[in-house]
């Protein structure tokens, strides 16, 4: 399947109108990178739709409110087509959002089941885990908040002990 065709899957999924054999496809492990690709795509693309919606309805102010009277009306009809389009787009672009961090979820953990409490364990972990590689990665200083996370992982609840005045 070629990236086009693949794009417009992952949105006919995203809006729940793709057959069983669609989605069980999309379900390979091998397609979950390429799918989560495809979410990010869209998404920027409807960011990007949205900015357009902006500069769109920045202009056409300016244009009506120059015409006066018949502007005005012009204007509120204008206005209210745009905040339409804008709650389709938000809403659309928020579904992307959420199936975007299953996705990425289903790749962290290696599994599409991740409703196990181990696999959810195993998934914070690796966050956490990651977050301490970010945090060295970028020669940032941990604050204590940082380091009672990372002594959960030894079971440890350092909390506590964090004195707030020194944050």
């Amino acid at each position: 399947m070629n990236d086009d065709a693949f794009a417009r899957l992952v949105a006919e999924e995203v809006k729940n109108k793709v057959s069983r054999s669609q989605r069980d496809y999309l379900m390979l492990p091998d397609n979950w990178q390429r799918w989560q690709r495809a979410l990010v795509a869209l998404t920027n693309n409807l960011g990007a739709q949205l900015d357009r919606i902006d500069e769109d309805e920045r202009l056409d102010r300016q244009r009506y409110e120059a015409l006066g009277e018949d502007g005005l009306r012009l204007l509120a009809e204008a206005m209210a087509d745009y905040e339409n389009r804008r709650k389709k787009i938000e809403r659309f672009k928020y579904h992307v959002e959420v199936r975007s961090d299953q996705i990425t979820k289903m790749i962290a953990l290696g599994t599409d089941s991740a409703d196990d409490e181990i696999k959810t364990v195993d998934f914070l972990r690796k966050a956490i885990e990651r977050h301490r590689e970010m945090l060295y990665e970028n020669d940032m200083e941990p604050t204590p908040i940082d380091e009672a996370l990372w002594a959960s992982l030894e079971g440890k609840w350092s909390f506590e002990n964090i004195d707030l005045s020194d944050l």
